[in-house]
């Protein structure tokens, strides 16, 4: 079972009852507790439906009134039990996804939970509980002998009875639903739950004024009027006229103070979904709708700020590193690791004879122009750019984000570069070099300051692999074991190059020329 509903954080004072036994035994305790709410109110309305009725109908013994009690506990008791086999199938599969909290289906999971407040209010259902009513209305009138048409104003109260139980049995149900709801929204995490309103808090809020006005006069008039079956249908009448005029207006005040500022909570939570991060809610209010939307500001400001530091993040650092970092901590990349990349060396031609001949400032604005065309080609193929040095730059393909396949989007990456500067004229040449296998990455340093980086020889090979580049005259070469990794072969030209040596080690390095197939195509015409 989720941690959240022992939080105390989540309720400061108390955790709900309902949540604690949640956390405890689990599904099983909603159905428990849902048959013995359908028990328990029924007795209770049961005695209070009958006291009521003594209110109007003074003479009933106790024996009558014992008849009535159970009369009413049996009809309360069939209108439970046809409710909770409405609700069983829909509790079933609830307690289904609790033996695999499958996340792929909570969403639907809990549409289904959702409907079970309500899926009692069935036409059907409600027409054969009002007929067992009047039999209880009937057994009222053959007690004391009370004429028909006299027995018909006891037909409102009855009602009122009748509603006041329906209202209270889907309100319960909804608290005791609230964990299981949370939990099956935790557990669909990313999902979008479709939320129907089916019940708007205006309605919801008017029938509990109305219902408690109605109840409140009626009692009031059992106590204090004549104690007639008459006294009982004006007192239900101008209840519901004083509720429905006069509370009816502060109810609507009411709830427009509260539904208003969620509705501009819902309004700045949807322009932030889709990005907008300069929304703001207006604080209204000074009770907890208050604290809400200033709560919701703060954490739009936090947003910002986040938002903030990705971008000057990404302005030093590779956006790839920065959003491993911000989303997972320095924690990501503090355990080096063995994996296998392809390392795409870049360099300028004739950089050495360009610099000596012009001011810095021009020589910094053409290496970033330089640049500002080759790091988002090689971010758009899947690589991130692990350090500029001097006039070149070295790309891993494969880290920290893995690919299978490193060595094709490398190829790809080198050759739109070729491509593109090529169709420059103004920008200066390259030479690329690329070679494939095993490095170790993570962050390097000390004293506080860590570079996320790779090392080992397949990044050195890579780095001769390039300074090859000015022995062929290719714009491209590529090593054996970059070529034998490629998983399409039919993207460029290759042509085998001669072997270069490698300090300390006896085996040369095969390599091969790279050029696209149009391009290849083209030369040889």
């Amino acid at each position: 079972m989720s941690d959240v509903y022992r939080d105390d954080t989540v309720h400061p004072d108390t955790i709900r009852v309902f949540e604690i036994a949640y956390a405890r035994m689990g599904v099983g305790f909603v159905r428990r507790a849902m048959l013995f709410c359908q028990f328990a109110l029924a007795l209770l309305f049961a005695i209070v439906g009958t006291m009521l009725a003594r209110l109007f109908v003074p003479g009933l013994t106790l024996r009558d009134v014992a008849v009535l009690i159970a009369l009413g506990f049996t009809i309360f008791l069939v209108d439970g039990f046809l409710a909770f086999r409405t609700i069983a199938p829909r509790l079933r599969v609830i307690e289904d996804w609790a033996r695999t909290r499958d996340p792929i289906i909570a969403v639907q999971v809990w549409q289904v939970g959702a409907q079970i407040p309500l899926a009692p209010l069935q036409w059907d259902r409600l027409l054969f509980v009002a007929v067992l009513n009047l039999g209880w209305i009937g057994m009222l009138g053959w007690l004391q002998s009370i004429p028909i048409l006299t027995l018909v104003l006891f037909i409102p109260g009855t009602l009122l009875t009748r509603l006041y139980w329906m209202g209270m049995r889907a309100m319960l149900s909804e608290q005791m639903l609230r964990p299981v709801l949370a939990d099956l929204s935790t557990a669909a995490g990313d999902q979008r739950i479709p939320v129907r309103v089916r019940i708007p808090l205006t309605q919801r809020m008017f029938v509990v004024t109305l219902a408690i006005a109605v109840v409140a006069g009626t009692v009031v008039a059992g106590i204090v009027g004549p104690h007639t079956v008459a006294s009982l249908a004006i007192a239900v009448g101008v209840s519901i006229a004083v509720a429905v005029s006069i509370a009816g207006v502060l109810v609507l005040l009411l709830t427009r103070s509260v539904t208003e500022p969620v509705r501009d909570l819902r309004a700045a939570a949807d322009r932030v979904g889709r990005g907008d991060l300069d929304t703001w809610v207006p604080v209204t209010a000074t009770d907890d709708l208050g604290v809400l939307a200033q709560s919701f500001n703060t954490m739009i400001s936090g947003l910002r700020e986040r938002d903030r530091i990705r971008a000057a993040f990404g302005t030093y650092l590779d956006p790839v590193i920065a959003d491993l970092i911000l989303t997972s901590g320095n924690e990501a990349l503090a355990l080096g690791q063995e994996v296998e990349i392809t390392a795409l060396f870049l360099d300028v031609r004739g950089f050495t004879g360009y610099s000596e001949h012009r001011p810095a400032s021009e020589v910094v604005a053409m290496l970033n122009d330089l640049f500002g065309i080759v790091v988002p080609i090689i971010g758009k193929h899947g690589g991130h750019v692990d350090k500029f040095v001097g006039d070149g730059l070295l790309a891993v393909f494969g880290a920290p984000q893995p690919h299978r396949d490193h060595a094709d989007r490398a190829l790809a990456a080198a050759l739109e570069i070729a491509r593109t500067l090529a169709a420059r004229p103004d920008e200066p040449q390259v030479g690329i070099g690329l070679n494939s296998g095993p490095v170790v990455a993570g962050n390097i340093g000390g004293a506080g300051r860590f570079d996320f980086t790779v090392i080992g020889d397949t990044v050195n090979v890579a780095a001769r692999v390039e300074s090859a580049t000015r022995l062929t005259g290719d714009a491209i070469l590529l090593s054996e074991q970059t070529l034998q990794r490629l998983d399409n072969t039919d993207v460029a030209i290759f042509a085998a190059r001669p072997t270069i040596p490698l300090r300390g080690k006896t085996d040369a390095v095969a390599l091969y020329a790279a050029s696209a197939v149009a391009e290849s195509t083209s030369d040889s015409g």
